[in-house]
């Protein structure tokens, strides 16, 4: 006969939640990589009207946003780890709630005015 037991923790689901975080961290620096990656290479998608349009000349603006994008990878790849490793202890120390980090937030909302400002960057100017 199954015995019921209460639930006393949610540490795995806490960890659970730590792992997708970070995975989503990850799954942004990817992003930001390609985005860099197409910059450095000059890669645009055509557009049907002008068949050579997938073409740019390379500029120092494309160059300097992608270093700014490599960057604000490394930046978004470390604080998932710094995410991971606090919630960790958190969890090691059996802490009912995880805390969340004010300098998670501080970094990631850099990380959002970043990709906004590279966005208005590419939208306005058709060389980069």
């Amino acid at each position: 006969m199954p015995v019921e037991h209460e639930l006393l923790s949610s540490e795995g689901r806490d960890y659970a939640m730590l792992e997708r975080n970070l995975l989503s961290h990850l799954r942004l620096a990817i992003l930001l990589c390609l985005l860099s990656a197409s910059l450095i290479l000059n890669a645009r998608l055509p557009t049907p009207a002008d068949p050579g349009s997938e073409h740019t000349p390379h500029t120092k603006t494309g160059l300097a946003i992608a270093i700014i994008e490599v960057i604000a990878a490394v930046a978004a790849i470390a604080a998932g780890v710094w995410e991971y490793w606090q919630g960790y202890a958190d969890i090691k120390s059996q802490r009912g709630f995880l805390r969340a980090s004010k300098t998670h937030l501080a970094i990631l909302s850099v990380l959002g005015v970043v990709v906004f400002a590279t966005c208005l960057m590419l939208i306005s100017n058709e060389n980069v």
